[in-house]
């Protein structure tokens, strides 16, 4: 509620074999290590890296390729869409894995699936709803937008089992996402958005904003580096080295900031001030 309050007002990251003696004894094996499964992340632009993207087995033999990623309800991703077969694109056909089939390594370099490509070939073919839909993030009602991620969810139970007082228009009880009627920027749009370097090439995400105790921003948090959240950093970024204009309904935030820059920048820490201590009676 602070951050919506104040915008509105300011804005306007070696096994050694061992010998034994008399008799010798060969060292056991070191244990295989288990590929990393990454949880479901929360569907971003960043998602869209998947596209693309081989899928191999065991073998590092690809037997796939990450054609489509369809996001959930909950906004994060729930399967992929994986086209297998065929030489060239041609007898291609695509297949769903959901996003616990997957084991996902290197920060997102490296997609293994524990099946053979005969397997992978023996999923029921998958047919989209839309075929707009093939290539792209989406979900079940259509396109995934960025705009989703912080849009407030809208109430969609029935009139007579909503708690009293919350038959309302929509357009009185959820956030716009993004501008108002007087130009002010929402929160939802800051929190998540793209900062870019003068290429218009993204460079980190907005992951929180912090004010002074007049309401000024100061510091905003950036995420920079890794994929899809692994491996990624948290920076802290002068206000002042941001240049905020817009783009149609959507905020475009500029720095002369690198990645490079940002990614040797010290770890921000979330560190809480404690309150003064009151003293006297």
């Amino acid at each position: 509620m602070l951050k919506h309050f104040v915008l509105a007002a300011f804005i306007t990251s070696g096994s050694v074999a061992a010998y034994a003696q008399a008799p010798q004894q060969a060292a056991s094996p070191p244990a295989a290590t288990a590929p990393k499964t990454m949880p479901a992340p929360a569907a971003t632009a960043d998602t869209r890296k998947l596209i693309g993207r081989n899928i191999q087995n065991a073998q590092n033999e690809t037997i796939g390729e990450i054609k489509s990623i369809h996001v959930g309800p909950d906004g994060k991703v729930a399967a992929v869409i994986v086209g297998v077969g065929g030489f060239l694109g041609l007898g291609d056909r695509e297949v769903r894995l959901a996003w616990t089939d997957l084991n996902v390594m290197n920060n997102g370099e490296k997609v293994t699936v524990d099946m053979t490509k005969d397997q992978l070939k023996a999923q029921p073919e998958y047919k989209y709803s839309d075929q707009a839909h093939r290539g792209q993030i989406f979900t079940d009602t259509g396109p995934w937008k960025a705009a989703d991620a912080t849009r407030a969810p809208t109430d969609t139970r029935p009139a007579d089992t909503k708690p009293a007082g919350t038959n309302m228009a929509a357009t009185a009880t959820t956030s716009t996402g993004d501008y108002n009627a007087d130009g002010q920027l929402s929160a939802n749009a800051l929190i998540g958005a793209n900062v870019r370097n003068e290429a218009r090439e993204v460079v980190g995400e907005i992951e929180d904003v912090y004010v002074d105790n007049d309401g000024a921003i100061k510091v905003v948090v950036v995420s920079v580096g890794g994929f899809l959240g692994l491996g990624a950093k948290n920076v802290a970024v002068k206000w002042s080295d941001i240049k905020f204009t817009r783009d149609g309904n959507s905020p475009l935030l500029l720095t002369n900031w690198t990645k490079d820059a940002l990614k040797a920048m010290p770890d921000y820490k979330y560190e809480r001030r404690q309150p003064a201590t009151r003293t006297g009676g």
